[in-house]
Formats: C-alpha cells, structure tokens, sequence
C-alpha cells in the first residue's frame, strides 16, 4: 500500500479544483457571451425600430414639405391672377358713368357731337384695357336668368317666355379672368 502523499493529494485536488473553476469560468463566460450577444441583438432590433420609424417621419415630414410648397405656389398663382380685382372694381363705376354720358349726348349739335366722340374714344379705350387684362362683360339680355350671374331687379309676367328669361339690363355685370367680380342688374319676364 502506498502511504498518502500529503503534497500529491493537495497538488491533484487544486489541478481538480482549477479543472472545475475554469470549467465554471469558461461557462460563465459563454453564458455571458450569449446575454451579451442576445442583449446586443435585442438592443440592435430596437434601434433598426427607431431607425424605420423616423425614416419614416422623415418622408411624411418631407410629403408634407412638399404638398406645402405646391399650395403656396398654388395660392400665389390665384393671388397673382386676380391682383388687379379690387381695382376693377373701383373703376367699373367710372365705366358706367362714360356709357351714361355716352347715350346722353344729343346728336342734333355739332359741339355735342364732337364731346361724344371723345368720351367714345375714351370709352373704347378704357374698355380695350379692361378687356386685355381679363375683364368681361357677363351676357344678360335675351338670356335665362342665372342667379350666379344676373340679380334680378323688377320682373313682369309674360306669355312670350318658357323660362325665367332676361329682358333688360338695368347695369351691366362684369367678370375678371372668368370670376364674378359684379352681377348684372335685370329685369326679367316670368312665365304665366
């Protein structure tokens, strides 16, 4: 029988006991290893989430830029269009008054005449401006009333007529580059 080597033993049990805590170790360090590897991926899925995310308020925040900018641009082609309306307006009141002066004028005078083909001339060009720049009369006499259009003053009841039709022309209506800018004024007959 052998006699027991304190030394060997204790040498064989600490290589033993090391075998074991590396053994342990190398677990733990794989263990650790997949937590780490299985948070990182987690972590990784998460941020790869945001990314998608903001990308894609990315592309709605430049849809949104976008449909912006083209109404703008759509609201300063109206703006641009009918810029000249409220002054249109302003001088539509003249434009009645030389069409006034216009039919008074009694032809029978000479002095008379020559004022009237004045205040024509002056009417047509007036009325060649306006007409250039997109200002149209709106049709009325002989016409179906259209309320968009016509704003009827007086009426009479008439067997000639089907239709609520105009008859006179009280003031003349007007549109600017195909908007209503003032209705005309208009008597019409009704149908008994």
């Amino acid at each position: 029988m052998g006699e027991l080597d304190p030394t060997t033993d204790t040498l064989e049990m600490e290589e033993d006991l090391q075998e074991t805590v590396q053994d342990g170790a190398e677990k733990n360090d794989e263990d650790d290893a997949n937590n780490r590897i299985s948070f990182l991926e987690n972590e990784l899925d998460s941020l790869n989430q945001e990314k998608d995310r903001i990308y894609n308020q990315m592309l709605r925040t430049q849809a949104d830029f976008e449909n912006f900018k083209r109404r703008t641009r759509q609201e300063n082609e109206q703006l641009a269009l009918y810029a000249g309306e409220e002054l249109l307006k302003k001088i539509l009141p003249v434009l009645d008054s030389l069409e006034r002066a216009v039919a008074c004028f009694d032809a029978a005078s000479e002095n008379a005449r020559n004022w009237q083909e004045g205040v024509e001339l002056t009417l047509r060009q007036l009325q060649d401006i306006l007409k250039t720049d997109g200002l149209e009369e709106v049709s009325a006499v002989n016409e179906l009333f259209d309320p968009q259009y016509h704003e009827a003053m007086l009426q009479e009841v008439s067997d000639q007529v089907e239709h609520t039709t105009v008859i006179e022309q009280m003031q003349k209506g007007y549109k600017y580059k195909g908007k209503l800018i003032r209705p005309a004024l208009v008597k019409v007959a009704v149908p008994k």
